[in-house]
């Protein structure tokens, strides 16, 4: 049997008591089946002059006095002579509750002088890096470097071999890493610590080092057993968490993140504010703690088929808090993979939709449809209605057309009102105390429609006093040109006659403002309309205009009145907060 072959035997016991052993084990002991050796005693297949030190390391790693220990050992196989082994101990968990792990390496026989020879242990071809540092001899040579660690630093054996292993360090190398080894083999004891070694191209890697000593029949420490693993991926994706999760701390989105079974291993502080859940609470369960029933099933069929396919997936979800209260959420979910493309990992990216949102998306729809889809069709009626007005056939297809060219008006003023109400909706949201407009400013916007309107009288009385400041000056600005629009617009008269008065009421530190008109008026059942805030089919309201404004001032805190005018029209009184 080749002895590389043998590379790797190890057993699982307690108390001295093997509980598991692998196929290589029962190889080298000569037993056919690993189920033969549980419960076996460990000393059974060690010589009796190599039990008592064995016994003794395993002691030290039950009493925590060292995490990993070697030394050398003698097995005695079932049905063959003695072979001579290198016996690495440490503490691992095994279903459950700790046991310890010996690996055994089968070695060569002794050599001329009696000794091991350490150098022609059957290593070559282990996975990770090993090494065998003679700690007798000055500075502590490397006498044995595996075809792994040749692989891993990229230095020829012949360059190695001689060397102490620091050869491999330089100027990013912690220092505090290299005296934790050093105070280790000082102290006869074994060390695992995570360094940033070079290799000979002077490339950086991360190298996780496990060194374990090695004692002669008397108890003295001759060589150290060196396990050399390349840890940069890992590294790196601890970094790269760090990262993640700095940044996440203090986000505004909820994010957290799941194993591949889906299990949550990390929440962020946003994740708990909005759910409800504490972090102690989240981590270990499944995002099914937000699942709502609203959510269809072929949502989540896409969800999974997307993100098992290593796809990011992003859409909009209902989903439940602690409380059992529902909200609307944007969420994404981004799968990590390692270098073979397996699913380590998912991220996911989770923000509320708040009721501002809500109504932005609404707002934003309506805008799309009304300004953009409802006017391209309505200019092509108006195109039709024009056709029709310039060649008329009889006297009723030419009032046809009148009627039309009426509607088309009325939807595009209604149109182009949903660029005001997405304004208004921008301005109240993020209202500003501190963007005041002075009373005495509705006079020069009173200026701007006698100049679009030289058709129309308009009167004002606007009170000249610089200091009295309308709060929210930029949504009133939009109010008062709604409502001269409305009356001139709407003006059934040839010369539209307009009132505008603006004085300080003294009261609760508001301003009145009065727009009066001698047009038809606007019917009382429409106001009702209005004020309710509530439209039915039979109880409705196109006045666009009007809505906007009874909106924009409630949202700000006034009052909007509409009486009758003498003898006609309408008179529309605001009560707005000064500053």
């Amino acid at each position: 049997m080749n002895p590389n072959d043998l590379i790797g035997s190890s057993v699982i016991h307690s108390m001295g008591s093997i509980q598991y052993a692998n196929e290589q084990f029962c190889d080298l002991v000569d037993v056919g089946f690993p189920d033969e050796l549980k419960g076996e005693p460990i000393d059974e297949f060690i010589a009796p002059s190599y039990q008592a030190p064995l016994r003794n390391a395993l002691k030290r790693i039950d009493n925590n006095e060292a995490d990993t220990l070697g030394l050398r050992t003698k097995l005695t196989p079932r049905n063959s002579r003695e072979r001579n082994a290198i016996a690495v101990s440490s503490r691992v968990r095994w279903e459950g509750s700790p046991q310890t792990r010996t690996t055994f390496i089968q070695v060569s026989k002794k050599d001329e002088n009696g000794s091991l020879s350490l150098q022609e242990t059957a290593l070559h071809e282990a996975p990770i890096g090993i090494t065998i540092a003679d700690v007798t001899l000055e500075d502590e040579p490397l006498i044995y470097v595996n075809d792994g660690f040749v692989e891993l630093t990229k230095y020829p054996r012949e360059e190695i071999i001689g060397q102490n292993c620091r050869f491999l360090q330089g100027e990013k190398t912690r220092q505090e890493s290299a005296d934790k080894m050093r105070a280790a083999i000082e102290a006869n004891q074994s060390v695992t610590a995570e360094v940033r070694n070079y290799r000979k191209d002077g490339s950086l890697f991360w190298n996780r080092v496990t060194l374990s000593p090695i004692e002669n029949d008397t108890g003295e420490v001759t060589h150290y057993f060196g396990f050399q693993e390349n840890i940069s991926e890992q590294k790196t994706h601890e970094e790269e968490r760090f990262l993640f999760e700095t940044y996440a701390e203090t986000a505004d989105s909820m994010m957290f993140i799941t194993d591949s079974d889906s299990t949550i291993e990390y929440v962020n502080p946003a994740f708990e504010r909005t759910t409800g859940y504490s972090a102690a609470e989240a981590v270990g369960q499944t995002p099914q703690i937000l699942k709502s029933d609203k959510n269809g099933k072929k949502s989540y069929e896409d969800l999974w088929d997307s993100i098992t396919l290593g796809e990011s997936w992003e859409g909009q979800v209902t989903n439940q808090k602690k409380s059992g209260e529902l909200y609307e959420a944007t969420l994404r979910i981004t799968p990590i993979a390692n270098e073979n493309g397996d699913i380590q990992h998912y991220v996911a990216s989770e923000r509320e939709i708040t009721g501002k949102q809500v109504r932005q998306q609404v707002l934003d729809v309506l805008n799309r449809v009304l300004r953009h889809n409802v006017r391209n069709s309505v200019m092509a009626i108006d195109g039709y209605a024009e056709f029709i007005e310039s060649n008329p056939t009889d006297t009723e297809v030419g009032a046809m057309a009148t009627t039309i060219r009426d509607y088309t008006d009325t939807l595009k003023e209604i149109a182009e009102k949903t660029a005001t109400i997405r304004t208004l909706v921008g301005l109240i949201d993020g209202r500003e105390a501190s963007d005041p407009m002075p009373l005495a400013n509705i006079e020069s916007i009173i200026d701007q429609y006698r100049q679009r309107y030289p058709d129309a009288a308009i009167e004002s009385d606007i009170t000249d006093n610089e200091t009295l400041q309308i709060r929210y000056g930029a949504v009133f600005n939009i109010v008062i040109e709604e409502l001269l629009e409305n009356a001139i617009e709407h003006n059934d008269q040839t010369t539209p006659q307009i009132e505008v008065a603006a004085t300080n009421t003294l009261e609760a530190n508001k301003a009145t403002v009065k727009i009066a008109d001698n047009g038809p008026g606007i019917p009382k059942a429409e106001w009702e309309v209005i004020k309710s805030g509530q439209e039915t089919q039979l109880n409705h309201t196109q006045a666009v205009g009007l809505w906007v404004v009874y909106w924009a001032i409630t949202a700000l805190g006034g009052t909007v009145e509409l009486t009758e005018n003498d003898p006609r029209g309408s008179i529309v009184t605001l009560r707005v907060p000064l500053v």
